[in-house]
């Protein structure tokens, strides 16, 4: 939940309890100006219901999307992952030995830490490698960068099974399989 919307919903609180509170005082008060606090009351009180509602849906239309789609989660087309639904994007590529090179803003913005800054020479003590105009973490060095987050951040988590179960364990077994010129040996 973003910033904004957590301000909106405790807004929508602080009006539901207002809104109570003056409904409750015109239900004591018996005159014209305690059936004007009643009005003024569920006024406030429907402007917090519909507040909370919408931040509701606001919030729940992804979660929702996210429950449904949970199980085409996370895709893995070439390189590139896409994590939360399709929310974040992982791009990597493959040196000469078939080993990733993951491009470390890109994990950082899935997890929603801040990019490594530029000419920066480690992320977290593990180090970065400059090609072209991108910045990559190796193979070692995003499960070393990862894996003290897991603790205490779901999207690290997340995203370090992902890349051990879908992305390394896939290399794995190609590297693994044989050569079509290879022999059976007894």
């Amino acid at each position: 939940m973003s910033a904004k919307n957590e301000i909106r919903r405790k807004v929508a609180y602080v009006l539901l309890a207002i809104g109570a509170l003056l409904l409750l005082l015109g239900g004591i008060v018996h005159s014209a100006a305690g059936h004007f606090t009643a009005f003024v009351g569920s006024i406030v009180c429907v402007m917090g219901g519909v507040m909370l509602t919408s931040v509701s849906i606001i919030d729940g239309v992804p979660w929702f999307t996210r429950l449904v789609s949970r199980f085409a989660e996370p895709s893995w087309h070439g390189e590139v992952i896409f994590t939360d639904a399709g929310e974040h994007r992982i791009r990597y590529e493959l040196d000469a030995r078939s080993s990733p090179w993951f491009v470390a803003s890109d994990v950082c913005h899935a997890i929603g830490n801040k990019a490594p800054t530029k000419g920066a020479r480690d992320l977290a003590g593990n180090p970065l490698t400059y090609r072209g105009k991108e910045v990559y973490l190796s193979e070692s060095a995003v499960q070393a960068y990862l894996t003290p987050l897991v603790v205490h951040n779901d999207a690290a988590n997340r995203l370090l099974v992902i890349i051990r179960n879908d992305v390394l364990r896939r290399l794995e077994n190609t590297r693994n399989m044989k050569k079509p010129g290879d022999s059976l040996r007894s």
